[in-house]
């Protein structure tokens, strides 16, 4: 992809007044211009991009990877599907100077502007040389300012179960980017994130202290998962309260766990594999050698029959296509979500990836498991490229995050 089509793909950002609705074909909602058709990623060449490097974070893949987010961080939430009461009509109405008073609006939800957000920063973490870091810093300086943060920090104490736990777990690892960073700009952001990020610590750590079981769905509140991406932002940015509550509550919830039930996934919408984030939450836990005999009783053999459905990628199967019609916006509650349980199932090729690579890495070097287990993480990688664009918006306002996170648990080891 060139610098010249991730820069026009990067500037599908401004609002359609009048129209929340997300756009199935990439464009900002009602408009059939024709900067609009140019404006979204381009599929076939992030596609390229990816492929035969489902491993390696180069130059090209940075900025395929970059454009998703950049398409998206500006262009404010869906309407919720819940719209409809059973007597009465619920209608909503845009809040006045929300872009100064939210840092988060983009990408069709909460969650997935932060970890748009983090992916935004990562690239830059990695790829200095990144062509279009100066605009990705512009949008930083936008929707991380004082008075956004402020409005974010009153929003979330007034509402203090919004977005628990997935979308804490990613804020915390955007905020541990900027501490661990050493840059001007991205100290003054941590700085400003900080008193949001201490009160979510709180709050998360005072969650799983009270949780009595842990949740094993294969969706946003999946324990495993956001205790192991906690536990990377503690590794950057030390929280040391909060890490031993994290470690305890992995013990608790998951040492004594065998048999994991393969035979379960993946769930029709799942975008986390349940038995294998436990399994790669537990190698940030245990040593190698413990890690190794928990991992013997946890998960079946690699070559067999009970490992089929963690070995082959998930299909994602046929999804409807949305209208063709110029400028269509989806308003069918039942289409929109096909199409986000078509993303979830592409989106879990990634995350299957990035979790046996954390499980390969934590094992002894002389395990027969570690090379199998590394192939199928290549292949599993692989089949999310080659389907990241499937899902429309509905996949792409979110998928690239996680190939980020994927390639580089893959290029360095460890996102920590």
């Amino acid at each position: 992809m060139t610098v010249a089509a991730v820069l026009l793909a990067a500037n599908c950002t401004a609002e359609t007044p009048g129209d929340d609705s997300a756009s199935g074909n990439g464009r900002m909602p009602g408009d059939g211009s024709a900067a609009a058709d140019n404006a979204a990623p381009d599929p076939a060449s992030a596609r390229q991009a990816g492929e035969d490097s489902a491993s390696a974070l180069d130059l090209e893949t940075a900025l395929a990877l970059a454009a998703m987010p950049l398409s998206c961080v500006d262009r404010p939430h869906a309407l919720r599907p819940d719209r409809a009461g059973y007597l009465d009509d619920i209608t909503y109405a845009r809040r006045r100077g929300f872009e100064q008073e939210r840092a988060f609006y983009g990408c069709w939800d909460w969650h997935s502007a932060v970890n748009s957000t983090w992916a935004m920063v990562r690239l830059m973490k990695e790829v200095p040389e990144l062509a279009v870091a100066p605009l990705i810093r512009e949008k930083l300086r936008d929707h991380l300012s004082e008075a956004a943060m402020a409005g974010e920090l009153q929003y979330l104490t007034d509402n203090p179960s919004f977005e628990r736990p997935y979308g804490w777990a990613w804020l915390l690892l955007l905020h541990a980017e900027f501490a661990s960073w050493n840059d001007p700009d991205a100290a003054t952001w941590a700085d400003r994130m900080t008193p949001v990020t201490d009160l979510v610590a709180e709050r998360l750590g005072d969650y799983l202290a009270e949780l009595e079981v842990p949740v094993r769905t294969g969706v946003h509140p999946n324990t495993a998962f956001a205790i192991a991406m906690t536990l990377q932002a503690t590794a950057m940015a030390v929280r040391p309260e909060l890490d031993e509550i994290l470690k305890n509550a992995a013990v608790r919830f998951f040492a004594g766990d065998r048999g994991c039930p393969t035979a379960y996934e993946p769930g029709r919408s799942d975008f986390v594999s349940p038995c294998l984030e436990e399994a790669a939450l537990m190698a940030m836990v245990m040593d190698r050698g413990e890690y190794a005999a928990w991992l013997d009783g946890f998960l079946p053999p690699i070559d067999s029959d009970e490992f089929a459905n963690l070995r082959n990628p998930a299909p994602a199967g046929p999804a409807e296509s949305p209208p063709s019609e110029g400028g269509a916006v989806i308003t069918n509650d039942s289409l929109r979500a096909a199409l986000g349980a078509r993303s979830h199932l592409i989106g879990l090729a990634f995350t299957r990836a990035d979790a046996m690579l954390r499980i390969a890495n934590a094992l002894p070097a002389d395990d027969p498991r570690v090379q199998p287990i590394r192939a199928l993480a290549s292949e599993h990688a692989r089949a999310g490229f080659d389907t990241m664009f499937d899902a429309d918006y509905a996949g792409s306002h979110w998928i690239g995050s996680f190939a980020v996170k994927y390639l580089v648990q893959a290029t360095k080891g460890s996102i920590s």
